[in-house]
């Protein structure tokens, strides 16, 4: 490992102090897709499979129902006993990528001048003589990861791995490596699936509820920050579902912590005090101190299919929701809480041609029971192309059930 640290540190080095030309990174954000799904990195065992065909039930572990969860008595060791249930779930993750930069080549036109003209110098400052040059080189990546089932599935963050050709999965408690392939890579939700090439038995942490995660809850981010392996911190669940600006303008809902969250700590897990992953840390505001988001793990679950199938377009209904707050509610007469709202109904899509009308509220989606907006919102994930959807709609005082099935959303013209 640090044989390819050390490569690593050394090339970007020689490009940074003996290329005569500027260098600029990319936009911040997602870089475009330069490695295909045809490149080896990629692990496509499941592509082939219908959605209809794959059994989760057991791919990832949660805590068993049938025991009462019992309050936790906070000591100077109950921190520590967390982190060491779930030490050798956690992964460090280095990943070889192919970045796209971009190079200006030319000679600025003061440096044909044999001496400065203070007037013209500073006009011909304004003339663009350099020319950019679109290149592409190889980076690396460093962040976390978390196991999920014995057979070393691993999750971690899509930008950690995005564009990746040879991934490198340490474990934090037995410091071995292994080799990595990608399943799948969700950019919608920043959201990543691999598998470490090794029929090693391995040890997984438990997936828990973020539902049931309460503003003010003590969590804790672990991770490998800046290259410090298994680190751990501590923090409150400052905030749920919240809307984290993005450039795409998607609505996605994060938990926000005050658990210290940095650079390498992207793709590890948002632990609860019973050892289970709530969330996965995606996201740190550079200009604030102690805010950071996670990716809540009900999410992650919703998704999961699209991930093992390496597909993650998702289905288009066609109709657009809001909130339904209970203003809205009261002047339709539906007098419980949760559902969503549809304000738009567009012309010739699968919600038209179901029977859904402006107005009409969404109760239930699949036989769920609706909690709110973002519930709606994460249960739509999961739906690609193809997916026939069942809705409880309420309407003029009655529950009228609907069907539909989920369209490839139309290609825009710009």
């Amino acid at each position: 490992m640090k044989s390819i640290v050390i490569r690593y540190f050394v090339f970007i080095t020689f490009i940074f102090l003996f290329s005569s030309c500027s260098i600029s990174r990319s936009p911040e954000g997602f870089p475009k897709q330069i490695v295909a799904r045809d490149n080896p990195i990629f692990d496509k065992s499941f592509s082939d499979l219908d959605p209809a065909q794959l059994q989760l039930k057991n791919f990832w572990k949660e805590p068993e129902l049938s025991i009462k969860k019992e309050p936790i008595i906070l000591t100077n060791s109950t921190f520590a006993d967390t982190a060491e249930l779930i030490r050798n779930g956690v992964v460090n993750l280095y990943a070889k990528k192919v970045e796209e930069r971009e190079a200006r080549f030319g000679i600025s036109p003061n440096d044909l001048l044999p001496f400065q003209i203070p007037l013209v110098s500073a006009i011909l400052d304004f003339i663009p003589f350099q020319v950019p040059v679109p290149f592409r080189t190889e980076g690396l990546s460093l962040g976390s990861g978390f196991i999920i089932n014995s057979q070393g599935y691993v999750l971690t963050n899509a930008h950690v791995v995005s564009n990746a050709i040879d991934i490198r999965v340490v474990l934090s408690g037995e410091q071995k490596e292994f080799p990595g392939k990608i399943i799948g890579i969700d950019r919608l939700t920043d959201v990543a699936l691999i598998k470490i090439e090794s029929s090693q038995t391995f040890e997984p942490i438990l997936l828990g509820d973020s539902d049931e995660l309460r503003v003010g809850e003590v969590v804790l981010a672990v991770g490998n920050p800046l290259g410090l392996r298994h680190s751990v911190t501590s923090g409150l669940v400052s905030a749920k579902e919240r809307v984290f600006p993005r450039e795409d303008n998607k609505l996605l809902d994060f938990i926000q912590t005050d658990s210290a969250i940095n650079p390498g700590n992207s793709g590890g897990p948002l632990i609860n005090l019973y050892g289970e992953t709530v969330g996965i840390n995606t996201a740190i505001i550079s200009k604030a101190q102690n805010i950071g988001f996670s990716v809540p793990i009900n999410t992650v679950k919703e998704i999961m299919p699209l991930l093992v199938l390496g597909k993650t377009e998702r289905g288009w209904f066609g109709a657009a929701v809001e909130p339904l707050s209970l203003e809205k509610a009261v002047k339709l007469g539906y007098s419980e809480l949760g559902g969503v709202l549809i304000n738009e109904v567009t012309e010739e899509s699968p919600a038209q041609r179901a029977g859904i009308l402006k107005g009409d509220a969404i109760i239930s989606l699949n036989g769920e029971r609706l909690k709110g907006f973002f519930h709606f919102r994460r249960k739509l994930l999961g739906l690609g192309p193809g997916r026939e959807i069942n809705v409880t709609i309420f309407r003029d005082g009655k529950m009228l059930e609907i069907s539909g099935k989920l369209e490839s959303a139309p290609k825009t013209s710009n």
